[in-house]
């Protein structure tokens, strides 16, 4: 049976939908409403909602679909901004807000979060809703369409929307925070696109390591290869892969990048060779 709390939330989104329903069609893009407003605060906790106002909830929800109003295909869309009642005509409990469209898919929340965390930014709030939505060519939006729809048309895909609040930030502070999410979001995408690239190269690995093997021990030889097919076995998150190649020069061990052998986050090719550390050096032949 619904909760006491749960009831308080079903009734503040009807008066929710109400308010919205007044509002003029320009506010809101002309989107279904009641599709975006129920579908973006379904899963959030009653208790994280009862304080606000319709204003703020309303607000939020047309600010986020203003910035997904425009994505090309295969970018995130960041925005960190203190939203003010005199100044965007809602708030966030005097809270920063970060708003995040990208393409759905996995790690999103507890990476955007590490992020945050590691620029020493406390968490008050996530909404993390997931949109079917149709786009053109250009990533233009054309249309939110219900939870269930099919996403096999071209034109269709779903959509990670993310409004995270953190303590107020200066300013000046902002474009710090949205350049280190910008970058996080991009090792996500590609830690994802090369996912199964890499748990191919494991496979590889092991192949080679049957047919070409090293001269060491057959016992170490078959641990190593336990734990890579261990690893394999989503028992590991892989987020990045890479080919080196082993020379001496000047008399101490280097190691540079092999071009085109590189996968998620790993990808880029490095600019300059790396001079391994002593302990390191001493094992590497």
């Amino acid at each position: 049976m619904p909760t006491s709390l749960d009831d308080s939330k079903s009734e503040l989104l009807n008066r929710l939908c109400k308010y919205a329903d007044e509002r003029p069609a320009s506010d809101h893009g002309g989107a279904h409403l009641d599709v975006l407003l129920r579908g973006y605060y379904r899963h959030v906790a009653p208790e994280d909602l009862l304080d606000r106002s319709e204003v703020d909830l309303y607000g939020a929800v047309t600010a986020q679909l203003k910035l997904a109003d425009d994505r090309p295909q295969g970018t995130a869309k960041i925005k960190v901004f203190t939203p003010t009642v005199p100044v965007h005509g809602w708030s966030a409990e005097g809270h920063t807000v970060v708003e995040v469209v990208t393409d759905d898919m996995p790690f999103l929340v507890d990476s955007v979060s590490m992020a945050l965390g590691e620029q020493q930014h406390d968490v008050h709030l996530v909404i993390h809703p997931q949109f079917v939505v149709r786009r053109d060519l250009t990533g233009a939006l054309q249309e939110i369409l219900d939870d269930g729809a099919a996403t096999s048309a071209h034109d269709v895909e779903r959509e990670s929307w993310m409004h995270l609040e953190i303590d107020r930030v200066p300013d000046e502070e902002l474009p710090v925070i949205q350049q280190a999410l910008e970058k996080t979001l991009t090792d996500v995408r590609e830690a994802v696109e090369d996912w199964a690239k890499m748990h191919a190269q494991v496979d590889e690995i092991v192949a080679d390591l049957d047919q070409n093997p090293p001269p060491l021990p057959a016992e170490e030889l078959d641990e190593g290869k336990a734990l890579l097919r261990w690893l394999a076995d989503n028992h590991f998150t892989f987020l990045g892969y890479r080919e080196y190649k082993l020379a001496l020069e000047d008399g101490r061990e280097v190691l540079t990048g092999v071009t085109g052998t590189g996968f998620g986050i790993l990808r880029s090719d490095p600019t300059a060779p790396s001079v391994l550390p002593p302990p390191a050096a001493a094992m590497a032949r």
